[in-house]
């Protein structure tokens, strides 16, 4: 049985509560990702995506440094275990439609597993098997 910390991504992008909406864009950017995980004290406190940053970061009318991450962030964020079935967490994404889980264990960010790394292991493991069986199959001399 595969789990989500096998096929998770452990260096993971992250920021502070008080990191200001040009931090939070200027990291998104840098790393070409679409969320940040973000953290105090070594604890996952919540999540921005860059949606949030439009709809409730640049569209308060005030300048986008005087908006602090702690003020647009996801409070409520799903998250998975590393020891977590792979098939536990795409049920767990699917019931609520997300692309991405968040890895905690202790409250700790240990990595993040998307769809894409789970479709990529079972298509590895589906080839794996069709090759196993190709090899167990008899060849005529």
């Amino acid at each position: 049985m595969t789990t989500i910390g096998e096929l998770m991504t452990q260096e993971v992008e992250h920021c502070s509560p008080s990191d200001n909406v040009y931090t939070l864009a200027k990291a998104m950017h840098d790393c070409d990702l679409g969320f940040l995980p973000i953290v105090e004290n070594d604890e996952l406190t919540g999540c921005v995506t860059d949606r949030d940053i439009v709809l409730k970061g640049l569209n308060k009318g005030v300048s986008p440094g005087d908006v602090h991450a702690e003020s647009i962030m996801q409070e409520k964020v799903i998250t998975g275990y590393p020891d977590m079935p792979v098939e536990e967490a795409s049920r767990l994404m699917q019931d609520h439609q997300i692309k991405r889980l968040i890895v905690t264990e202790d409250l700790k960010l240990k990595g993040v597993v998307t769809l894409g790394d789970m479709a990529a292991s079972k298509k590895a493991d589906q080839a794996a098997g069709n090759a196993m069986s190709e090899i167990s199959k008899p060849h005529p001399h």
